[in-house]
């Protein structure tokens, strides 16, 4: 068994950095600019970037919606990364996206988890 928490550290919290890494990229920020803000080595954003971590989860639109706004948090107000990283995160408990991640690489879990919603 996989407890939610590690789904969180092992693929969520990674496919975040991504799509945050990808975004700042894609408003002209260097790779060392976007390992600065999100606090990350340039190696990591630049495997980010390249699809060589975090490669294999796909978040829905809505989600990466809220990840390009905070993108444009941190490019415009120098918010507090910690605090983008956990809103994301807390809507993807909200819409059950991490279940889908959890059914995906718990094998003991059938179906739909919802196991932290019971």
């Amino acid at each position: 068994m996989i407890y939610p928490q590690e789904i969180e550290v092992w693929y969520i919290l990674p496919v975040i950095r991504k799509e945050l890494a990808k975004e700042l990229l894609n408003h002209n920020l260097s790779q060392k600019e976007i390992a600065i803000k999100l606090g990350l080595t340039e190696a990591a954003v630049s495997q980010y970037i390249n699809k060589k971590r975090a490669a294999l989860i796909n978040l829905d639109k809505k989600i990466k919606e809220a990840i390009q706004k905070s993108a444009e948090r941190i490019i415009n107000t120098n918010t507090n990364i910690i605090k983008e990283i956990e809103s994301i995160n807390s809507l993807i408990w909200k819409d059950k996206t991490i279940c889908k991640i959890h059914s995906q690489y718990d094998k003991t879990i059938k179906n739909t988890c919802n196991l932290c919603f019971e």
